[in-house]
């Protein structure tokens, strides 16, 4: 999972307003530490912010996602209560519905990835300060990947682009073989046994997701995606489009939003 392979990708608005303090402003502040960035400022970045909202509450929420096998979950809670699985289940599920709409955006392939990778294994450390919760995950520290398909798709970008575009289509039969071989070649890279999506899995993006990160969908619980920025020297062929974006400095780089 290296943000070198992503390109750019943008969510939309989410359909009821942020508040203010939803958005940058609240969390990449020069009081706001991150402890997965190292000190190369060349390093690709990306930051995900939104609420997760359930039962009248929001939970305003910080993604951060590093270009070596590193991911951090900060919350701020609103409901009293944090649920780290269930609420990187619905990041990783917007994300692939982003990659529904084009299989071919990198960058929401590699946050879908990430965010399964986060959801299927413990943290390396959490904490908490306040109201506030962290959830620090590390590639090099963490469990053996868990079986099936979560244990493939956090390696395997091609295998991500093949699911999204069997959700799709999810009545091409087509699609469905060129995902199932999808699968099979991943095994076949990673020396792992093959896997199937089971025959009760809904072939939705939400659908899927709670199926991989087993999770229970709950229509009361939602994310809403407020923003994104990105920091760091992306490759030609995978930058994002950064032209007019405005900065915010943010743990010694520019962030574009």
């Amino acid at each position: 999972m290296r943000f070198r392979e992503y390109a750019s990708y943008r969510p939309p608005q989410p359909p009821t307003p942020a508040r203010p303090h939803d958005t940058h402003h609240r969390w990449l502040r020069d009081d706001i530490a991150c402890d997965i960035l190292g000190d190369d400022p060349a390093a690709p970045a990306a930051c995900l912010l939104g609420e997760i909202r359930t039962a009248g509450f929001a939970d305003t929420f910080l993604l951060v996602v590093a270009d070596d096998g590193k991911l951090e979950y900060r919350v701020e809670r609103g409901a009293g209560s944090v649920e780290v699985d269930r609420d990187l289940a619905l990041i990783a599920a917007h994300a692939l519905q982003r990659l529904v709409d084009d299989p071919a955006a990198r960058l929401a392939n590699g946050i879908f990835r990430a965010a399964i990778w986060a959801a299927t294994t413990s943290p390396a450390r959490t904490q908490t300060s306040g109201l506030e919760w962290i959830a620090t995950f590390d590639q090099t520290d963490s469990h053996f990947a868990v079986p099936g398909l979560p244990g493939l798709l956090p390696g395997d970008r091609r295998l991500a682009r093949a699911l999204a575009r069997m959700l799709g289509s999810p009545a091409d039969l087509a699609a469905q073989r060129r995902f199932d071989a999808a699968i099979d070649a991943a095994a076949l890279r990673a020396g792992r046994p093959t896997a199937r999506l089971t025959a009760t899995t809904v072939l939705t993006p939400a659908g899927v997701t709670a199926a991989l990160t087993g999770t229970d969908p709950d229509p009361s619980r939602t994310a809403a995606i407020a923003g994104l920025a990105v920091t760091g020297d992306w490759p030609p062929d995978g930058a994002p489009d950064l032209l007019m974006a405005p900065t915010v400095r943010w743990h010694g780089r520019d962030w574009h939003l």
